[in-house]
């Protein structure tokens, strides 16, 4: 009996009609994939169409003369029918009852008014599926899938922000409910020349005011909205800083570029200007190779021991480049935006990098430019290595440098001869 009425529980649930391509599965037989009599109540209350109230006779609630109006629940996954009974498709077909003749395993078909319409062999039946066989020879697959849960609400961490040029701000979204079946959610500036916003990611751009939206990716039309209100960075001599509640400010961007997410220029320790290759031989302190430094030297074997372990302003890039009070951190320094600050790797309108945020809660944005060695461009998006005005004193032919991949971010140290990014800071 009970194999029974699985039997025509499932079967009880399809219509056919003449619309065409729909490989779309409409809803749901019950909550647990088992066909249990007390969740098919449940389901037939809450979600077929066109039943009446004979369904529910005391003396089988599942069954009227062996027949009932289907809800839309199944759809072929061949591209020529939808099985629908809540009169949203027109056709021939609509409204279709069915009458289950269990021992024969066929399914009769009835129209509207009652007339006969068309004889169907049941070829397979599972709890999930359905086999069978039109009259035309040509078969039929229905499977069953639970009904769609859409987002009903978003919250998203913040609804307003204040914002430096330069900088960054992060946004969380959290849908509800939390088991929705799809929970991505889209992101969308109003003004992108304010701010642009990539995965909660918001970038500040130029002052002004922008909208960010976020909205449900399942098509429930969900959204939720932060108003992003971007004011002028403080300038140093023509160029933005940031405070990070750190010993010195530190720039918004490297020197080179003309916004945070730009990898910008390339420079040698030592050096002052960008070039096209990178190597001892062309090395402005080296005399052509490793052993013979000329300047910044603590090593007899290196060449000329000078003992001098931090660049001179005229050899500082930033300083160079930037004038004013702009200098390349020290290792201290570097040490200290390690050390107190949080790291968090992001991609920020499709660059790598990190978003530094320092013990204020201001944050900047350092890319993964990579590196040059002799003429080519290394690395890019994969890591990040900026220079120190620190000379490694073991090892005079390195510097120290802030260095970071997608594994951490921390002091390392490099050749003094390949070019590597600067970000600069000031008192």
């Amino acid at each position: 009996m009970k194999t029974f009425r699985r039997f025509l529980l499932l079967l009880a649930a399809i219509v056919l009609t003449t619309t065409v391509q729909a490989q779309v599965i409409n809803g749901d037989l019950n909550h647990n994939g088992d066909l249990d009599v007390d969740d098919v109540t449940l389901l037939i209350d809450g979600y077929l169409t066109g039943e009446t109230e004979s369904l529910k006779s005391t003396v089988n609630p599942y069954m009227v003369d062996n027949s009932l109006i289907a809800g839309t629940w199944y759809s072929s996954k061949t591209n020529s029918t939808i099985f629908n009974a809540d009169g949203t498709f027109g056709g021939i077909l609509q409204g279709l009852t069915y009458k289950y003749m269990p021992f024969q395993k066929h399914i009769l078909m009835y129209g509207p008014d009652g007339s006969f319409v068309q004889e169907n062999v049941v070829l397979e039946l599972t709890a999930d599926s359905m086999l069978l066989k039109w009259p035309d020879g040509t078969c039929h697959l229905m499977t069953r899938t639970p009904p769609k849960e859409y987002i009903s609400s978003i919250e998203l961490s913040r609804t307003s922000v204040v914002m430096r040029p330069n900088t960054l701000a992060q946004l969380t979204a959290t849908v509800y409910p939390a088991d929705a079946d799809d929970p991505r959610v889209s992101w969308s500036s109003s003004d992108e020349w304010v701010a642009t916003v990539d995965d909660g990611w918001v970038y500040a751009q130029h002052s002004g005011t922008a909208t960010i939206t976020c909205t449900a990716a399942d098509g429930s039309g969900v959204q939720v909205t932060c108003t992003v209100t971007v004011v002028g960075n403080t300038i140093n001599n023509g160029h933005e800083y940031v405070d990070l509640g750190l010993s010195v400010k530190w720039a918004t961007m490297n020197i080179g570029a003309k916004a945070t997410k730009e990898y910008g220029d390339y420079f040698a320790w030592g050096e002052t200007d960008p070039k096209d290759t990178y190597r001892w031989s062309n090395n402005k302190w080296s005399n052509g190779s490793s052993s013979t430094l000329t300047k910044y030297n603590t090593k007899n074997y290196n060449g000329t021991v000078d003992n001098k372990i931090v660049l001179d302003l005229e050899d500082d890039a930033a300083h160079a480049n930037w004038g004013g009070t702009w200098r390349m951190p020290t290792c201290e320094e570097c040490q200290e935006l390690v050390d107190k600050c949080t790291t968090t790797l992001i991609s920020l309108n499709g660059v790598n990098g990190y978003k530094v945020t320092g013990p204020n809660g201001n944050s900047i944005f350092f890319p993964a430019a990579g590196d040059r060695y002799f003429d080519s461009l290394k690395n890019v998006g994969d890591y990040g290595q900026y220079r120190s005005s620190s000379l490694n004193v073991d090892d005079p032919v390195s510097g120290w440098i802030l260095d970071f991949n997608s594994n951490q971010f921390f002091i390392g140290y490099s050749d003094r001869s390949n070019g590597l990014s600067v970000r600069a800071v000031c008192p």
